[in-house]
């Protein structure tokens, strides 16, 4: 992949001027400044957003949303493939219905483990920040 670098450096400006600061950290991909935005995100001008972990904890948390976020994807595009065959077919049968009933279970149960995931964070936080004023 060839990278423009004036394209590049022209991203970083407008991140700039939206109000996003520069961190000292760099993306591990392509070893580019990291920009973190006022929500929050943290963006790497090349690849976009990025996870930047600073514990072993926070790794495994990390890692666990990523793959959540393939099977995500994955179950998307299963959905819809198999719609794209119903709207062929005109009709929908048991196979279909089944394939899409599944993958829909599928993502319901990762927004389930998603909110675990938020919930362990944010307890996670709460008990720091009551370990620092303790």
């Amino acid at each position: 992949m060839s990278i423009d670098r004036s394209a590049i450096l022209k991203r970083m400006a407008e991140l700039l001027r939206a109000g996003a600061t520069m961190l000292a950290e760099t993306c591990p991909k392509c070893n580019s400044p990291l920009f973190k935005l006022k929500s929050g995100e943290v963006l790497c001008p090349i690849h976009g957003k990025v996870m930047v972990v600073r514990s072993e904890e926070e790794y495994a948390t990390a890692s666990a949303t990523s793959v959540l976020m393939e099977v995500e994807r994955i179950a998307s595009t299963e959905i819809s493939k198999a719609l794209s065959i119903f709207k062929e077919r005109g009709e929908l049968d048991e196979k279909i219905f089944r394939r899409i009933l599944i993958w829909l279970r599928i993502l319901e149960r990762i927004e389930k483990i998603k909110k675990l995931i938020l919930e362990t964070q944010k307890l996670a936080t709460e008990g720091h920040k009551g370990e620092k004023s303790g």
